[in-house]
């Protein structure tokens, strides 16, 4: 099965691609998916940059572009390098609690699976991408907290803000599933077990989730 079998395959017959990708793993394949996914997010977080203009005349800054490096720059670099860290830490912790709960398999054959299992988070990031294309820009005036927060209210109410954050939940949950059945096929082990073992990425979902709804609170 070559590489566009394994990125089609993941998507309709996940359980027979991830048998094939374990037996066969590239790094390099995986790699690649992982790689892509972040370039995507870093455009995605540059192009939600753009739609934020950021008015600092009503306060004295005396070092603005420090201040414009940190808001601009790092969620576009932290996006890049972040996503392709999550992958070889995730799978690292995921494959130690697998192993802890009796099960055989590779570290190497896991990290494979869970980099197809990016795929549904590479779509997310293209929708991303399309969606927030739409969204109308803002300017945030730091005149005070509550001007700014209303502005980011703005922005959290635009519907295509809100759906490409419910796209990217059920995709994330999509991807963890994948993640789920690969641990279950390497490892051996049974549901209750392998549950267990993708608790991280779960828990960081819902952390995910409850910021978001906590930043929707606050700037609404």
């Amino acid at each position: 099965m070559n590489l566009t079998g394994r990125i089609t395959g993941m998507i309709v017959r996940p359980g027979e691609t991830i048998e094939n990708i374990s037996k066969n793993p590239d790094v390099g394949e995986a790699g690649l998916i992982v790689g892509i996914t972040a370039i995507i997010s870093a455009i995605s977080a540059y192009l939600m940059n753009s739609k934020i203009v950021v008015d600092y005349s009503g306060v004295d800054v005396s070092n603005l572009e420090m201040l414009n490096f940190l808001t601009n720059v790092i969620p576009i670099v932290s996006a890049l390098i972040g996503i392709i860290l999550m992958w070889v830490i995730v799978a690292g912790i995921v494959h130690l609690i697998s192993v802890a709960l009796g099960g055989e398999g590779s570290f190497i054959q896991l990290l494979v699976v869970y980099g197809f299992a990016y795929i549904p988070v590479m779509i997310h990031a293209v929708i991303g991408i399309l969606l927030l294309s739409f969204v109308e820009p803002i300017t945030i005036t730091f005149t005070s907290i509550g001007a700014a927060n209303n502005a980011m209210g703005d922005l959290a109410s635009s519907p295509f803000y809100q759906a490409s954050l419910a796209i990217g939940t059920l995709l994330k949950l999509w991807s963890i599933g994948l993640l789920f059945l690969g641990v279950r096929h390497i490892y051996g082990l049974n549901v209750n077990r392998a549950l267990v073992a993708v608790t991280l990425p779960v828990l960081t979902l819902i952390f995910e989730i409850a910021m978001a709804l906590l930043s929707s609170s606050l700037m609404g």
